[in-house]
Order: C-alpha cells, then structure tokens, then sequence
C-alpha cells in the first residue's frame, strides 16, 4: 500500500497518531479473513454519477412524497427539533427490539461470530475516526470492530428510550451522514456537506491547544484535496477495499484551516423569514457553527445560545421553528460519560416540550452522530466518498408520528434536512440532502394526535 507523503515533521507525526487510531479498531482482525463479503452485503459496486454532493450546482431534490401527504405535513408540522446525542449504533441500544432489524452477535474478521455482550452504563469503545468507519465496514462485511464493540444494551438498562420507541417511531435503517468523526457530523446536520473536510484537528493541529476553528487561524485539520473525477474515482475504490485499503486515502489528504463559508440550511430558513436557533451543551468537538465564516463573525452566531436555553424558551413561549438541540459533553451518551444521565437528560427536555404548548405541533428526532466503535450488522449504502456511515439510533416522536412503528425506509441525517426543507418549503443544499428520503413515511397525519408520553428519570449506577 502506498503511503502518503509527509511533508513535514509534524505531520509526519500526525498521520502517525491517525493510523494507530485506525490500528486500534483493527485489533479485532485477524490477518487472511474472508475476501468476500458477508450476507446482506452487496460487494464492490460502480462509482456512482455523483461523488462529492457539493460538486453539484442548484440541485433539485427527488419529491417521492405525494402532494395532499406534504401539504398535511405542512398543516399540522409547525416546530422541528433536531436533538443529536453521540456515538452509538443501531445494535448497540436496539438489536434486541421486537420487529425491529436487530442483531445479538456480531461479525469478526476472522470469519467467525461474537455475541453481543450485555453493555455497562459507562465504558470505553474503539476509534470511531473518518478512516475507522471505513475501516468496520470494511466493503460492506461489517466484520472489523475493536474488541469493546461487541456489547449492547438491554430493555431495562435504557427503559425510557425503548418506551418512546413503543409509543412513538423507531427508524430501523438510519445511517450517520459519513464515516465519521462526531464534529464532521455535525457540520453535514447544517450544511449537507462538509466542504470536503474527514476529521478533527488532532494534537498538532490546534494554534492554542483547544479547538477554536473560525477563530483560530494556526489551527489545521484533514480535509480531501481538490479531487479530479479519477481521484475520486479512487478514492471511492478504496473505501469499497474496506480496511486492507483505507489508508491509501491519506494520499489525497491535505491540512486546511477549519473555517469555510458553505451555505447551511440555517441560511435558507433566515431567506424564508424562519426562526431557527442552535442550542449546544459545552462540548469542545460539536462546534459545527463554528466552522461557518458568516455565521461565527455575524449576528447570526447570536442564535447559537447554550442548550439550557431550549427549556427556557418552551417556558417563555419563544421556541423557533427549527431547533438544533445537542447537550453538555456529560449528558451527551459519548462513552465514558453514563448513559443513563443522558437518557435522563433528554426524559426532562422531552418532558417540557410534551407539557407544552408546543407539543400538538412539533416533530423530533433523536438520533445520534456517529457509530462510535460499536457493532453494527447493516452495511451502509455507499452513496459518495464521504459515507454513508454506519447505522444510528433514531426515534421520531411527535403526536403525528405513527405509533408503535418500526420505519424501514432508508434515511441518514440528510433525510432530517429535507424534512425541515419540505416542511418549510425550502431548497436543498446539495445533492445528497437532495436526493435523502424525507421522513414522511413515519408520520399519520390522520390519525388521533399521541398523547403526551411523560416519563420518569430515573436512578443511575454509582460511578
């Protein structure tokens, strides 16, 4: 395997540190396994026409939904809440749901199975890098997780967030936007793209020694270079190889500063005269805004406000039309930090907006950012050269989605985009929100509004 050219010392040194971070999902592989893909996985398949979603000019979105289903949406839809926890997969809180598309054990490299362990509240997983998510799915075989990933919770460990999957919607096939990692995610749920950046800043990388992006010009992070269709062409080659491959794409690697000026969806709501704010917890990786040039240095950035100011604005009347919501590192579920305090976290936010005015005409959905090194049994649809990544947890629950539902549509974070879109009537940004499934197939709009579900936090195991 050819590796990249280093052209300094220090970065020398941080390609180092990314490929043993990429080493350690490896541990799990067992060199000589299976060439050939696993059920269910489809193989190497053709680059397809579209290979970087923001190459694509004015876009024009796949209107699959029928025109009385929008226009029902439109009538009962007035409030959209986008809450992002971190870091875990499908499997991982979900494998075990009735009807749902679970599993109990899990694929290795080395041909053989390993049962899904029952999971602690608070415990370590694998690297869950842009080259790591690669790297688990390996060409769709999803057999190369770290040794820690084969663990899930049961029913009783995550009480509350199986009881809003009863009552509410579950998504069964709801992929994370790229291979990963958390912040990049991040930066897809506002922009559907990322302006071609795969990573973090890594140690090295930060001007200041903490993230500071748009404010920061001596940081630097990974993005792809300015790829010709052949490159990307390889690169897409690469990522169907899975992990004997997924270095080679250091090659087509480059450091840029983290600061760009994509369009992002909170433009097009500004456009329309649409209320929207991003509510975020101190998290020093979920800094998407950030990122964004006329959003950090305008009044723009005043809409980004502390995630304990979406409660106080439910209290006050004042909740926007659209609301990003992501909490405090600790109560975000990114391991170590307990799970069960961030399930509490998110009872008590759902519990407001359930009690409130608001509730008979809002739709939410819970997911989380990426699959943070646990298992998962789905290979993901390779769309383009940024993912998809594996499956997420994700529950829509409003009094308009369908009860007790298990979805089975294919959708990513992208497909919560173009919900907002065709809600609000709105343009998409690139072509992969363009092309994303909208999410209506999990709403009845006829149906007898859900009532309000309201739980009960409840005691977390001693650290």
């Amino acid at each position: 395997m050819r590796r990249p050219s280093l052209a300094t010392p220090g970065m020398r040194t941080r390609v180092v540190a990314l490929i043993a971070a990429a080493t350690l999902v490896a541990v799990g592989c067992t060199l000589g396994g299976s060439d050939t893909p696993t059920d269910g996985a489809t193989g190497p398949i053709a680059p397809p026409a579209v290979l970087d979603p923001a190459d694509v000019a004015d876009p024009v979105a796949v209107n699959a939904t029928d025109p009385a289903t929008v226009a029902l949406a439109r009538d009962k839809i007035e409030h959209v809440v986008f809450l992002i926890k971190e870091n875990r997969t499908f499997d991982h809180y979900f494998g075990r749901f009735p009807s749902a598309d679970g599993a109990t054990q899990g694929a290795t490299c080395d041909g053989g199975t390993k049962p899904l362990e029952r999971a602690t509240d608070a415990a370590f997983a694998s690297g869950h890098s842009f080259i790591d998510g690669i790297s688990v799915i390996n060409g769709g075989r999803m057999n190369c997780f770290g040794p820690e990933a084969y663990v899930q919770f049961w029913e009783e460990d995550i009480p509350n967030y199986w009881a809003y999957a009863r009552t509410f919607t579950l998504a069964d096939r709801f992929f994370s936007s790229v291979y990963g990692p958390t912040g990049i995610e991040h930066l897809w749920t506002f922009a559907a793209q990322s302006d071609r950046f795969v990573d973090h800043e890594r140690p090295g990388q930060l001007g200041v020694g903490r993230r500071q992006f748009c404010d920061d010009p001596l940081e630097t992070a990974y993005s792809f270079k300015r790829l010709t269709r052949e490159e990307q062409e390889r690169v897409f080659r690469l990522e169907e190889e899975g992990k004997d491959s997924a270095l080679g794409l250091l090659d087509l690697w480059e450091e840029r500063w983290p600061c760009t000026d994509v369009e992002i969806l909170p433009d097009r709501l500004e456009e329309a005269g649409i209320s929207w704010k991003s509510y975020r917890g101190p998290n020093e990786w979920v800094q998407p805004l950030r990122m964004v040039r006329h959003v950090r240095f305008s009044d723009m950035w005043e809409k980004v406000v502390p995630d304990t100011d979406f409660v106080k604005d439910i209290r006050r009347g004042q909740l926007p039309a659209v609301s990003w919501v992501t909490p405090s590192f600790a109560n975000s579920e990114h391991p170590p930090a307990s799970v069960c305090r961030g399930e509490n976290w998110t009872v008590d936010v759902m519990n407001e907006l359930m009690r409130s005015e608001y509730w008979d005409s809002t739709a939410v959905v819970v997911t989380w950012d990426d699959f943070g090194g646990f298992y998962d049994h789905v290979p993901p649809p390779h769309v383009d050269i940024y993912g998809m990544g594996p499956r997420v947890p994700t529950i829509i629950i409003s009094p308009w989605a369908k009860p007790g539902a298990v979805d089975h549509d294919t959708m990513e974070f992208m497909s919560v985009l173009r919900f907002i879109e065709v809600i609000f009537d709105l343009e998409p940004l690139t072509a992969r929100d363009a092309a994303a499934d909208d999410m209506l197939s999990a709403f009845d709009f006829t149906q007898q509004p859900i009532e309000p579900l309201i739980l009960q936090e409840r005691p977390c195991p001693e650290r």
